[in-house]
């Protein structure tokens, strides 16, 4: 069976604290490996993480700067100094180099050993090579458990009443006896079981690794070992990716329709002024197909069109100008090296293409940040890149600003905490719909995850920038 998702890393909302950079420092390749060297001969030693995260740093010190993390079941490559795992105070297990760089602590989560270790409390690590790297759920039913282990018949019977009788005090208006009874007050009231991390409320979103059956129970395990009743959630897989490859015979400009519409015929009325009716004769167009039959842009009577042509049409078909977006090339506003990649991302289009020196090489649409959670413009580089992370605020298709959702896939900082980031919980792309993060459709966002620098180590869930390392820059105009 395919692998799920969940788990919990930092905090982040999806804007403010963007920084342009008009003139970026230019930054050194890191290799992956030492020169020369496979990582059986230069890290002989292999690793599990037992813990939802584990923090690499640049020198064996609990202070020292994060350079990464690995996470719960993955398996990062190690080598210890001749004369042993460094110890301090903070971490008696000792220190291990990671493959290619870094440190981590054992003791934090980490099982050593000369051959690749085992162990019961190992989970499926992130699918690295799937469209996205977890499975995601909606939670459909309110105040759903979320279990530490899992739980037997009469536990998930009792937390199932607990939530009940909760609801069914808030329905009654007896909300603060409700909030008496959840922190354990009242004696002839339900207590809330111990097997019981939290409750969710519905409209949340959990990712999985795998499901776990007990009986003719069926149950999600999350990135962090916590459990959840798969009866209680629905599936999600996300739009179908938009992109368009653009290595072969495919050139730029790509256009897609933004919002459905009929297709226009224009026509002059006597006073000299345009009309424009629908052409009845053929179909229209839906959001958010290809339009192959793009022309360019015309401007009519003051007004910005789309002008599509077809072979067989005896005159144009128009679409208004904010019912098309169209990937252009454009030339960088800086230097390039041959091959190396880069994002434009056009807000008025709700386009990006990602480019490989002053070639295009893919080009998708996106959803920006809408009004008032605008996305700022201006130059940037990446500075983290996550295979997943949990975020919040994540704009209107993600619940109210209250909400989470564990383990967004594809995030690449490049603007404080704005984002490039897979949105699983919405199809509505080449519209406005986040609070300041560019959105894309999963498998879009996996390719341009591929295709941006830093390159993620193996074994390794995050990575974060350091000065000498190279990073994409990200060209956000409007």
């Amino acid at each position: 069976m395919r692998r799920l998702l969940g788990c919990l890393f930092a905090l982040v909302a999806c804007g403010g604290d963007a920084r342009a950079v008009s003139d970026p420092p230019e930054a050194a390749e890191r290799a992956p490996t030492p020169p020369g060297a496979s990582v059986d001969a230069s890290h002989p030693l292999h690793g599990l993480v037992v813990r939802p995260a584990v923090p690499i740093r640049d020198a064996p010190d609990p202070e020292g700067a994060v350079l990464g993390y690995v996470r719960w079941g993955e398996r990062p490559r190690l080598r210890a100094p001749d004369e042993g795992p460094p110890r301090t105070r903070r971490c008696a297990s000792g220190w291990y180099e990671v493959a290619p760089r870094g440190w981590l602590c054992s003791g934090q989560g980490v099982e050593v050993g000369e051959e690749p270790p085992e162990s019961e409390a190992r989970a499926e690590p992130a699918d690295r090579a799937a469209t996205l790297p977890y499975q995601y759920f909606f939670v459909k039913a309110p105040l759903t458990p979320e279990y530490h282990r899992l739980p037997t018949p009469q536990q998930q019977d009792a937390a199932q009443a607990f939530a009940r009788r909760y609801l069914e005090l808030k329905a009654e208006g007896k909300g603060r006896r409700a909030g008496r009874m959840w922190n354990g007050e009242i004696a002839v009231e339900p207590q809330r079981p111990v097997v019981v991390a939290r409750y969710l409320a519905r409209g949340f979103y959990v990712a999985a690794t795998e499901l776990r059956t007990r009986g003719q129970r069926r149950f999600v395990r999350t990135p962090g070992g916590a459990f959840v009743a798969l009866a209680s959630l629905d599936a999600r897989t996300g739009a179908p990716a938009l992109g368009v490859s653009l290595a072969g015979e495919e050139p730029l400009p790509v256009a897609w329709v933004r919002r459905s519409s009929c297709l226009r015929l224009h026509r002059d009325r006597y006073d000299g002024t345009l009309r424009t009716i629908c052409d009845e004769s053929l179909p229209g167009v839906e959001r958010p197909e290809r339009l192959g039959e793009w022309a360019g842009r015309e401007n009519l009577k003051d007004r910005v069109y789309h002008r599509l042509e077809r072979p067989e049409w005896e005159e144009p078909r128009y679409l208004k100008s904010w019912f098309v977006g169209v990937a252009e090339r454009i030339d960088p506003p800086f230097a390039v090296a041959e091959g190396e990649p880069w994002v434009h991302i056009d807000l008025g289009e709700q386009t990006l293409v990602l480019y490989r020196g002053t070639e295009p090489v893919y080009a998708t649409l996106v959803s920006t940040g809408l009004d008032g959670h605008g996305t700022p413009t201006g130059v940037f580089r990446i500075h983290k890149k996550m295979l997943s992370d949990t975020m919040a605020d994540l704009g209107p298709d993600a619940g109210d600003e209250s909400y989470r959702i564990q383990d967004v896939p594809w995030t690449q900082y490049f603007a404080g905490s704005v984002a490039l980031h897979a949105a699983f919980w919405h199809g509505r792309f080449g519209i406005e719909r986040s609070h300041g993060c560019v959105n894309l459709a999963p498998g879009d966002a996996a390719q341009v995850f591929a295709g941006t620098w830093p390159e993620l180590p193996g074994a390794w869930h995050g990575v974060v920038v350091q000065r000498d390392e190279r990073t994409s820059r990200v060209l956000v105009t409007d």
